[in-house]
């Protein structure tokens, strides 16, 4: 029987929904709610989301010039306007441009985001300094065809617009981590460092569940910085994601850069999966687990390299850590918390204080922790529609934005969630389909989606009951960097 797809995930992209026929004067390329599209300064087009480059090189064109006016008689780029109930967002970056417009309502801050994304997507697949160089030399060099030499640019890109509506990552730039307990976590850890020790040039290793979240990652001793830039990891879960799909349970050895360690080089990606040994998984309560994914029984692996010349090197280390990994029974135990996602129905009492009653007032929740760079994001509550998540998505974008720039701190005796010693500004805002809760402290940001029906005292008694949870449970909600 075929699994049903959960349409409160992100469907994954294909070249069927690039619509590669539409062009810019096409009725349905104009009815898309979402375009994203990169070109050059002289305006030549790199990459569409929709339609093919040929097709939109007179809105590129056109989108350029205006820039260039928009500098010679104000001083300044155009960064963005609103026309028609649409938005457009422009971003400037060296010789290439970025431009998005969306009929979605997202404010002009998160759409400038949302092309900082994709820059540092393009980034990832052909470097800034292959970018910046090829076009110093020629004005009108085809980056679109370089592109196209590129490992899947074109699912890579398209599944990274389509995942900015989707995932929370994108809007708090800070990356998910699987929830396991933090001994089974350091056990795979530790054994990827010793793996690495016979690959030439190692950068880090990465085992990631389906759905982009890590697992584990580690870093050769001694190896400088000693941590993986939270852009840099998202980018790369989204890329893995891509090949690892597309590859099934083929190895792959690729080119990839990682913008924020270094925007002018390539690294080369080994990607695997790990497969645990036959029977079912021991889950943290020592209970079998069957996860009912199609690659269910393994995760995803990765080993970054600086050597061109280290496929068989990283083959043979992926297949001494799985073994290593089955002998210790961590594999098993890390493929069965990667196929699970935290649901709140699932929560122990404890978490949610009794307040997620009969009427489930709590529908989604994300935890965020800056200085870890992760965050922990719930599944979404099943009563959600794919419509629901993408609004949702969108309003913890403008929340986010607006509990960033807000001046001042809501008093400690205010209806908010209590730190003792925490400066925190609180925001409560009601929408006709659900109401957020948003909490800032000083280490600690807690966004809670409720139903609208919801009380202000139940909204904040849920939020202080479980952030006090998710406190005591960090151990096995995030990395250990």
């Amino acid at each position: 029987m075929t699994r049903a797809r959960d349409a409160r995930a992100p469907r994954a992209w294909t070249a069927a929904h690039k619509r590669a026929r539409e062009h810019d004067e096409h009725d349905d390329w104009r009815r898309r709610r979402r375009h994203v599209l990169a070109f050059t300064s002289a305006g030549k087009p790199a990459w569409t989301r929709y339609g093919s480059t040929h097709g939109v090189s007179g809105l590129c064109a056109t989108l350029q010039a205006l820039g260039a006016v928009s500098a010679s008689a104000m001083g300044g780029e155009l960064e963005g306007a609103e026309v028609g109930g649409r938005r457009l967002a422009r971003r400037a970056s060296g010789a290439m441009t970025y431009a998005t417009s969306s009929d979605r309502g997202e404010s002009a801050a998160t759409l400038e985001k949302h092309l900082e994304w994709v820059e540092r997507g393009v980034k990832m697949l052909v470097t800034n300094a292959g970018l910046e160089t090829a076009l110093a030399k020629n004005a009108k060099f085809d980056v679109g065809r370089a592109l196209a030499t590129a490992t899947r640019a074109d699912e890579v890109l398209g599944q990274l617009a389509r995942n900015l509506s989707w995932e929370t990552c994108y809007v708090f730039d800070t990356y998910t981590a699987v929830r396991v307990r933090a001994e089974v976590r350091e056990t795979v850890a530790r054994a990827m460092v010793e793996a690495m020790k016979t690959v030439t040039k190692p950068f880090a290793c990465v085992a990631f569940g389906d759905d982009g979240r890590v697992g584990a990652y580690a870093k050769p001793r001694g190896h400088r910085p000693t941590t993986i830039a939270a852009s840099d990891l998202i980018v790369l879960m989204n890329f893995l994601r891509v090949v690892s799909r597309c590859e099934g349970d083929e190895d792959s050895f690729t080119r990839v850069c990682l913008p924020e360690f270094n925007p002018d080089g390539f690294m080369r990606a080994y990607t695997a999966r790990l497969r645990a040994r036959d029977g079912d998984a021991a889950g943290d309560e020592g209970q079998p687990v069957k996860s009912t994914r199609a690659s269910s029984g393994s995760i995803g692996i990765c080993i970054i390299t600086a050597s061109a010349d280290a496929m068989e090197e990283c083959r043979a280390a992926r297949d001494a850590l799985e073994k290593r990994l089955n002998d210790d029974g961590a594999l098993a135990q890390m493929v069965a918390a990667a196929g699970e996602s935290m649901s709140i129905a699932k929560l122990p009492s404890e978490a949610l204080g009794g307040f997620q009653d009969a009427s489930e007032p709590l529908l989604h929740f994300v935890y965020n922790r800056p200085a870890r760079h992760q965050h922990v994001s719930s599944a979404f509550s099943p009563s959600l529609n794919g419509a629901d998540v993408k609004a949702i998505t969108r309003a913890y974008a403008s929340t986010y934005t607006s509990m960033k720039e807000t001046e001042g701190v809501v008093d400690a005796s205010g209806p908010g969630p209590k730190f003792i010693g925490a400066a925190q500004r609180v925001r409560y805002e009601r929408r006709a389909r659900f109401s957020v809760l948003a909490c800032v402290g000083g280490d600690f940001e807690i966004y809670l989606t409720l139903k609208p029906s919801t009380t202000t005292t139940t909204a904040v008694a849920l939020c202080n009951r479980l952030c006090v949870w998710l406190r005591v449970h960090e151990p096995e909600l995030f990395v250990e960097e």
